[in-house]
């Protein structure tokens, strides 16, 4: 099986949307590792993240902007320049994000997870079009999640500091 054999199969299944779905669970693990400074929960969640492209079958109905999303998202990740560019770039905004959490910067955190999350979307829209929509819902997702949890995280800190029981 050659290389083009394997993404094709990567990004058939990736085309399902719970393969979009998952990663903003994957993401809050990723932060949470972070904020305890867990060099292993870092490794191991952002591996499980970059696999569950693979996880789930191939879906019956393929939504069309998903498709030309993710035929965008090939096409960079075909040419090595334009590969290691944005891989670099994706990595760049990881580690800010991470490091973060690390110095235990919520809010910081939560400002840069809500550009990525919102620049996603803003990327996908400029470099696809209307299909660039695509990502919404599991954008949405993703910003509830994260900044409900966040939100809560920080009621819950000046609580305690308050010394009131929640």
């Amino acid at each position: 099986m050659e290389l083009q054999d394997i993404l094709d199969w990567t990004f058939r299944r990736h085309l399902n949307p719970l393969s979009w779905y998952i990663r903003p669970l994957f993401l809050l693990v990723l932060v949470y590792a972070a904020y305890k400074r867990s060099w292993k929960g870092i490794i191991i969640t952002f591996v499980l993240m970059m696999s569950s492209m693979v996880w789930f079958p191939e879906p019956k109905k393929i939504d069309l902007q998903m498709k030309k999303v993710l035929e965008f998202e090939q096409i960079l990740l075909s040419s090595p320049v334009s590969a290691v560019l944005t891989i670099a770039f994706m990595m760049v905004f990881l580690g800010f994000i991470l490091a973060a959490f690390w110095k235990r910067s919520l809010v910081f955190g939560l400002i840069l997870l809500n550009v990525t999350l919102v620049g996603k979307v803003a990327l996908s829209l400029f470099f696809t079009g209307e299909n660039g929509w695509a990502p919404l819902g599991n954008t949405i997702f993703g910003l509830m999640m994260v900044n409900g949890i966040g939100l809560f995280i920080k009621y819950r800190n000046r609580k305690k500091r308050r010394g009131i029981d929640i």
